[in-house]
């Protein structure tokens, strides 16, 4: 199955809607859609329709699958009422204030390996 394919196939099942409904968009007939998303030279005008039909970007029709979260997963982890997660609104600032204050070391160490230029 092409990456297309599965990224479809997944905001179909997410959207809970039809193939049926992607055809008409896509002006072909159901049957052919299968077809249609495994193909390699499927134009771009295809996977813009597409992606407008589920309301998401170009890149996240053609992108690799692992990287789209489950919206309902996306907000049970951050859900901070949710005592059964370990990670809550609060702990995830902490990390995000962790992470970047290691950007900022690094960028400084990066700048410090730098020359500086001789005008």
């Amino acid at each position: 199955m092409s990456e297309i394919q599965n990224n479809v196939e997944h905001f179909l099942k997410v959207q809970g809607k039809s193939k049926r409904d992607l055809a008409k968009a896509l002006k072909i007939r159901e049957n052919s859609i299968n077809r249609t998303l495994k193909n390699p030279g499927i134009k771009l005008s295809k996977i813009d329709i597409i992606a407008d039909f589920f309301g998401v970007s170009r890149i996240e029709i053609i992108s690799k699958q692992n990287l789209i979260k489950e919206p309902d997963d996306e907000f049970q982890r951050l859900n901070p009422y949710d005592t059964t997660n370990q990670l809550t609104i609060s702990n995830l600032s902490d990390t995000v204030n962790r992470n970047s204050k290691i950007i900022e070391n690094l960028v400084q160490i990066i700048a410090e390996k730098i020359p500086d230029k001789k005008d």
